[in-house]
């Protein structure tokens, strides 16, 4: 009578893990295997099979709730569904089929064989359910003027206040779209250290408006758990406005919050003085996986762009700083 009841439970609680690891913290993606093993310890191999089966149908289902909504056509869309059982979820169930082989003996081949495929699976979902971080930083410089000889000083990404020049080692290239001729390392300024990026020229774009320009990434992937921030700020006000927010589901699906203002200090000079438009991003990418084809995603991001003048004179650059929270499919 107790097996009767183990299906629906299997499927009741896949379905409540799916909230848990999206709505309080990514890591209880790990607990699926697990509660897998669990639900067909005590059962046959078929029993185990057809809970592991429905531990993963809720657990999956309950993430494209949160994602699509109650009311979506997406909702049943295969898609998600086929893509996590490849990505993974093929291994719920083979646990879930295997686990009664234990109950016979730990030492016997078929059991350590179990258990070498659960603790496999566990490594799997925890390693990607622990924060992944990213950095990105961007610079891009239009102008009507074909300029020469351009030194950019900017500010400078770091952690903890401390310039984090690693990144400025790794650029990224992407030929025919990205400015590869230009040289950059980190100078003491009076506003403190910073990114001195010198440009020999700028390229033409093949459009009329702006008919001349820059663009320049730094990025590195696999970066310390840590929000890289720009410095030296001036005017700091604090905000943490939420500006959108998409409540699909019991849970938060999206969410854009503004976290503060701010002022940089910048400096563009140039051979021949001219107008240019001055954009920078800096990015902290953050993601964590909750499901074998859904991740949420939260990146720290400060940008802002700016008009000015090239010369010798300092000015301030105006910034936003935002989190955007995120749950989203391979899929989607």
């Amino acid at each position: 009578m107790k097996k009767i009841f183990l299906p629906l439970i299997a499927l009741i609680v896949g379905f409540g893990l799916a909230f848990l690891a999206a709505g309080i913290h990514s890591l209880f993606f790990v607990l699926l295997p697990i509660l897998a093993f669990a639900l067909g310890y005590f059962s046959s191999w078929r029993w185990g099979l057809l809970c592991g089966f429905l531990l993963f149908a809720g657990y999956t289902f309950a993430i494209s709730i949160i994602w699509y909504g109650f009311s979506s056509p997406n909702l049943l869309y295969p898609t998600p569904y086929i893509g996590a059982f490849i990505a993974g979820g093929f291994g719920i169930l083979l646990i879930g089929a295997l686990a009664p082989l234990v109950r016979k003996g730990v030492k016997r081949f078929s059991s350590i064989a179990t258990l070498v495929i659960l603790i496999a699976m566990t490594g799997w979902c925890g390693y990607t359910a622990m924060p992944h971080y990213g950095y990105y930083y961007q610079v891009v410089i239009h102008s009507q003027e074909n300029l020469e000889n351009i030194e950019v000083y900017l500010p400078v990404g770091t952690i903890s206040g401390e310039p984090y020049e690693e990144l400025y080692r790794q650029v990224y290239s992407m030929p025919g779209h990205l400015t590869e001729d230009f040289t950059q390392e980190i100078v003491t300024t009076e506003y403190g250290q910073m990114l001195k990026l010198t440009i020999p020229h700028l390229e033409a774009t093949g459009v009329p408006m702006p008919k001349y320009e820059a663009n320049i990434i730094f990025w590195e992937k696999g970066a310390p758990h840590k929000l890289i921030q720009l410095m030296p700020k001036t005017g700091v006000e604090a905000l943490n406005t939420v500006t959108s927010r998409d409540m699909r589901g019991p849970v938060k699906s999206s969410e854009d919050i503004i976290v503060e203002r701010f002022n940089l200090p910048v400096k563009v000079i140039s051979d021949t003085p001219a107008q240019v438009t001055l954009s920078l991003e800096n990015r902290t990418d953050r993601s964590q996986w909750v499901n074998f084809t859904y991740s949420k995603s939260y990146p720290y991001n400060e940008r802002g762009k700016y008009e000015l003048q090239t010369g010798n004179e300092w000015v301030f650059l105006a910034m936003e700083s935002t989190v955007f929270m995120d749950i989203r499919g391979i899929s989607d």
